[in-house]
């Protein structure tokens, strides 16, 4: 028997002795008092509760049990008093300062003190104790009191006592439909928390309880579940939850669950969400899982329109319900909405799309054989391919089916494709290969978002790997050798799995057959990193196999870049095609090769370089006899990988304590050369990939040889730093500028990878731009260059932008804050030049941009006030001078004062201490007689300073709560 049964049972057996089985009417309510004056030794007098109940109740040092025993006890011998202490309890957590008449007699009139405890109320702003910074404790003090109360009423006769419900009840009632809100929320709150612990009482009395528990409902939880305030209708729909689950020991019967479907089309977050966690609860309920079906039919539009909100946390319950229904009534959806289920695997949160993949995994599951559940798996991706994201697909299942690790069903319908279309193949193996990678490395598909940023590697995956593909992989890359896309794929895989030395001898051969007979620089590139692999994995094979391929790979580019300029020199027209796609082949294999291996030895670097200034003399040439855009791209890339290996092997030299004087000299010079040549093309080259590559390496380069290197003990390898000039720095400031933040900053609504590609090169653009800025090789406040369309252009490069100011934060923040200060300006300036006067300029649609610009910069701030106090402090005082720069006519209102509406974005960002001394600051910049001169156009100066004044005064409260 549970211990409130236990209750139940000794208050019922009390009831029993002083003859009281049936609730008295009010008639006989002092015979009951009398009587149970008997049942209590008195230990404690009037003055003992002198103090407020609520103070008692949030005293950490009071116990609770003592508290609700002293109450009883004051009930016992003056119930008015008792009575009078719990309703001034309410009124007080209220925020109201209305006392109640002590010599007040039963019955109490609700209506008159609730009338006269409205105008007592001594906050008038929107903020009362339960919307204080303290309100969670408030609340749990206030839930715990009035819960143990109710738990120790009842091993008394008290709750036999139509007075103590009848009269506590009725107050909450008439409170709870208050219009003072702190009143309405308060008694709301303690109302509900009353029927919830009055649920458990429902074997005592059954009648009576469920007359006054129903009678509440009816009250308060029915028309406050649609009241206006949110916080209100939330309390309502998580109690109302709490009941159902508790079904059938409660009052409430099974259909009022449409309460919380009706919720979920309520426009708050918050409330929708309460909702839909109290129905997947309920759904495990086998009483109230057909109700709730029937329901989930009804609403099923509804849960569908969640289920593509942009709130994550919605979206995934909502599916997560729509699925559970769908499995117990298969109606409940119909085609359309199945397939708008489905397609949200592809969602860019990892919740959701694993919630929807629930409903595929049931799909599959209903499949004979491993085989056909790998052929719908497939056939779902081909229907939907516009979808370029496998790894999105990948992800949604791992972790919950089986189906994208089932690699030796994948292997064998590899091996077998019978009755399957290359399309098909083409599928298997992009699954497999990716099913492969999460499986053994645990990372995320890039783009793709999770509350979580754990890798979950799967055990042993590498070992199964190994011995499920490795002994077919060298025939499956035989098989699909012609497809550029599948052999891309393939390999992929070996340096996810542990190759005997047969097996990787076998497959180096192979691979080096690959190299030289496929053109496609990313297989080129994936046949140098499982090559990497392979080495590392069997040392002993390195030596030949490895010199054998670098010394081809090398003698092929000498061969082609010497037909190359002798069909130049002799000007045999009809060999420039031929030559120039040998010159391409061959620069890709070495690029590729490069990036893996130290080509050091072959001294390709000046050879490369030549290229490259031939290409920049001859830009304004026929294309015919100009190198090809391509080649000069993978020049770049060579030269720029052949620095990084030289500044590798330098310092390691020196690590080990050898002579690197030459070595340092030669390599400074290969960087000055490689440094005017990118600079050219990032200035003038027509070529946008190509300026593209020249920019990013440049930025890379300018980070590798900055100030670190001066921190070293060798002088060769200080003298190697380099220090950009101001003229260097504007080029990669322009052409960031223009080739990044062109357009409206809106992201387009299009699959067209034409369009991603373009996205994806102006991010690693403004990466490479921004990786100066937070490694302090520009000023931070050259950064606001870019930072001033963080607004703007936050669909697309928030996240870099966002994760450079942060960064930035670290460097210095007095700087930081005059870089957040001086980005501001700027936008500021530029819309004060478009607009006539300051009235148009605040009315226009980028000064709103510029305000929602600085609320996010608020933010940022607001992350460590502590820490981010000097930027804050130097953005508001800066501000304030700019902004009340004077005219010559003391009588004329500062032109620039609009800036002040900005500026009152960073004030919940100053700490208390901050607040007055910037006040004063304000004031000693503009008198009273200044800002009264003139009647109109000192508006930002006074809501500037009423923000002020206010956040001061709050925090003032604020202080006092605590």
């Amino acid at each position: 028997m549970s211990n409130i049964e236990e209750e139940i049972e000794t208050a019922t057996e009390a009831a029993e002795e002083i003859e009281l089985i049936n609730i008295p009417d009010s008639s006989e309510e002092s015979n009951s008092n009398k009587n149970l004056e008997d049942d209590f030794e008195m230990t404690s007098s009037d003055e003992e509760l002198e103090t407020s109940l609520l103070q008692l109740v949030r005293n950490k040092n009071q116990n609770m049990e003592d508290i609700c025993s002293e109450w009883i006890q004051l009930y016992v011998t003056k119930p008015e008093a008792a009575l009078i202490k719990f309703m001034q309890f309410v009124l007080e957590a209220s925020g109201s300062g209305y006392q109640i008449p002590e010599d007040s007699n039963l019955p109490l009139k609700n209506a008159k003190i609730l009338n006269a405890a409205n105008g007592q109320f001594e906050n008038k702003s929107p903020r009362y104790p339960l919307r204080m910074r303290a309100s969670p404790a408030l609340t749990m003090d206030v839930t715990h009191f009035v819960q143990q109360l109710l738990h120790a009423v009842i091993s008394t006769a008290i709750i036999l006592d139509n007075c103590f419900l009848r009269h506590i009840s009725g107050f909450l009632v008439v409170a709870s439909d208050s219009d003072v809100l702190p009143l309405r929320h308060t008694s709301t709150l303690i109302a509900l928390k009353m029927m919830t612990t009055l649920s458990d009482l429902m074997t005592l009395q059954q009648d009576k309880l469920r007359t006054l528990w129903m009678q509440m409902f009816d009250e308060v939880f029915l028309k406050r579940r649609r009241d206006e305030v949110e916080d209100i209708r939330l309390l309502c729909i998580t109690e109302c939850g709490l009941w159902l689950h508790k079904f059938p020991q409660c009052y409430i019967n099974p259909m009022q669950a449409q309460h919380l479907f009706e919720a979920l089309q309520d426009s708050s977050r918050k409330v929708c969400e309460s909702s839909l966690r109290a129905l997947i609860n309920l759904q495990k309920k086998p009483k109230l899982r057909l109700n709730c079906l029937q329901l989930g039919y009804k609403f099923r539009t509804t849960l569908l329109n969640l289920s593509m909100r942009s709130e994550s946390e919605l979206s995934e319950m909502a599916i997560q319900l729509l699925v559970r229904y769908h499995r117990a009534m298969p109606q409940l959806l119909d085609v359309q909405m199945i397939e708008i289920i489905e397609q949200l695997v592809f969602a860019t949160k990892r919740g959701v799309a694993q919630a929807s993949a629930e409903l595929l995994h049931h799909r599959f599951q209903q499949a004979a054989t491993e085989r056909e559940r790998v052929q719908a798996l497939v056939q779902f991706f081909m229907k939907f391919e516009g979808q370029e994201h496998a790894a999105y697909l990948v992800d949604s299942f791992y972790g919950r089916s089986q189906i994208v690790l089932d690699w030796s069903t994948m292997v064998d319908m590899l091996l077998k494709p019978e009755n399957l279309t290359s399309q098909q193949t083409s599928v298997i193996i992009e699954i497999l290969t990716i099913g492969v990678k999460q499986a053994v490395t645990g990372e995320m598909p890039p783009g793709r978002s999770t509350n979580t940023l754990l890798r979950q590697p799967m055990p042993d995956a590498n070992k199964q790997a190994s011995e499920i593909i490795l002994p077919a992989l060298a025939t499956l890359l035989r098989q699909y050798r012609i497809d550029y896309v599948d052999i891309k794929n393939l390999l992929e895989l070996p340096p996810h799995m542990t190759c005997s030395q047969a097996q990787a001898q076998e497959l180096i051969e192979l691979i080096k057959s690959l190299m030289f007979k496929h053109s496609n620089f990313a297989v080129l590139q994936k046949s140098a990193t499982a090559l990497e692999q392979l080495f590392r994995q069997c040392s002993a094979l390195i030596p030949n196999y490895r010199k054998d391929l670098l010394e081809k790979a090398v003698v092929n580019y000498m061969k082609a870049e010497s037909a190359w300029q002798q069909a130049i020199i002799s000007s045999q027209h009809a060999r420039f095609k031929v030559c120039n796609k040998r010159l391409l082949v061959a620069l890709r294999l070495i690029s590729a090769l490069y990036e893996r291996f130290d080509l050091h030895e072959y001294q390709l670097t000046d050879t490369v370089l030549a290229s490259l200034k031939r290409a920049i003399r001859d830009e304004n040439k026929a294309p015919e006899v100009s190198l090809p855009d391509e080649a000069v791209r993978l020049c770049l890339e060579i030269y720029y990988v052949a620095i990084c290996w030289d500044l590798k092997r330098v310092q390691e030299a020196v690590s080990a304590g050898k002579y690197v004087d030459e070595d340092c000299l030669m390599l400074g010079d290969h960087l000055e050369e490689f440094f005017l040549a990118a600079f050219h093309i990032i200035e003038y080259s027509s070529d946008t990939s190509i300026s593209c590559e020249a920019f990013v390496s440049t930025c890379d380069l300018l980070v590798l040889f900055a100030d670190t290197l001066r921190r070293s003990g060798n002088n060769a390898l200080r003298s190697l730093e380099y220090k950009s000039s101001t003229c260097e720095l504007q080029t990669l400031e322009k052409f960031v500028l223009r080739y990044v933040f062109n357009g409206d900053g809106s992201v387009a609504k299009t699959s067209d990878g034409q369009m991603l590609a373009t996205l994806q090169s102006k991010r690693r653009v403004l990466a490479g731009f921004c990786k100066l800025a937070f490694n302090n090789i520009i000023p931070v406040l050259r950064a606001s260059a870019v930072f001033q369309y963080y607004e703007q252009f936050h669909a697309s490069f928030g996240d870099i932008l966002h994760a450079t100011l942060e960064r930035c934060m670290s460097i210095n923040m007095i700087n930081f804050g005059m870089a957040l200060m001086h980005t501001c300006l700027m936008v500021y300036k530029r819309i004060r030049a478009d607009h006539a006067s300051p009235a148009q300029a605040a009315d226009s649609a980028q000064f709103t941009k510029l305000i929602n610009m600085a609320r996010l910069f608020g933010d940022l701030l607001s992350q460590n006030l502590i820490k981010s106090r000097p930027a804050v402090l130097i953005l508001h005082r800066a501000g304030i001078r700019y902004a009340t720069e004077w005219s010559t006519d003391p009588t004329e209102v500062p032109g620039n004062l609009l800036y002040l509406k900005v500026l009152r974005q960073f004030v919940p960002q100053l700490l208390a201490e901050d607040m007055l001394d910037v006040l004063n600051y304000l004031d000693g910049t503009s008198s009273r007689e200044r800002r009264t001169s003139c009647a109109t156009g000192w508006e930002p100066l006074l809501a500037y300073r009423n923000s002020l004044e206010s956040a001061l005064n709050q925090s003032c409260r604020r202080e006092l709560d605590m």
